[in-house]
Order: structure tokens, then C-alpha cells, then sequence
């Protein structure tokens, strides 16, 4: 089986590494503050779940490359991925991005810790 060639746009994407307890815990925040959540983890591959994924990745900093950014208040949220707001990405780019983040979150929460 060969390797599929990744886009540009993948290739830059970048996760924070040696992820700590307050890194999980502003990312599950960032998730428990969004509208709807019961209803999005009922479906694991709606892309409301993967949009979610991916803004609270953004909100909480998981995000290293490229610029990301949050602007969240009582009345409004606005997420910021490389330039553009994520409601007008191509959903399978965020389909994408959100798994990225899933994966990453369920591989550190498997390991175990030697110390």
C-alpha cells in the first residue's frame, strides 16, 4: 500500500506535542462551552464533531502551525484557521483537521506513563 501524497495545506499542519492535564482540560472546556454538545457525541462522525474538534483545538491552543485564533464571547464565537473561519472551510478539510486532533487526543490518553 503506498502513502497518499499529502495536500500543502496538510503538510503544515501542526499539533502541540507533550500535551499536559491543563492542555486536555482547556480543550474538553472548550468542547463543553460549545451549543449542542450531547447531541454532537451521540454521532461520532458528524462533521458538527469534527467542527468541534477543531475550534476547541483552536481555542485551546493545540494549534501550532498555521496561525490560529478564537474570538468567543457570551453572545458570539468566531474560529480563525490560517486566515479563514472555519464555518467557510470545505467540510472534508475539516474532517481532516478535527480527526487529527481526535487521534491525538485518544493516543496520549493511551499511553502509559513511566513516571
Amino acid at each position: 500500500m503506498t502513502d497518499k501524497k499529502l495536500h500543502e495545506w496538510q503538510e503544515k499542519f501542526v499539533l502541540k506535542d507533550n500535551l499536559t492535564q491543563g492542555d486536555f482540560e482547556a480543550l474538553e472546556m472548550a468542547l463543553f462551552k460549545m451549543p449542542n454538545i450531547a447531541t454532537m457525541f451521540r454521532k461520532a462522525d458528524l462533521s458538527m464533531v469534527n467542527g468541534a474538534y477543531l475550534r476547541a483545538a483552536i481555542q485551546a491552543g493545540w494549534i501550532i502551525e498555521p496561525e490560529c485564533k478564537s474570538m468567543v464571547d457570551e453572545k458570539d464565537a468566531v474560529y480563525i484557521y490560517d486566515g479563514t473561519d472555519v464555518d467557510q472551510l470545505h467540510p472534508a478539510k475539516v474532517a481532516w483537521l478535527g480527526r487529527k486532533v481526535v487521534n491525538l487526543h485518544d493516543s496520549v490518553m493511551a499511553e502509559d506513563p513511566k513516571n
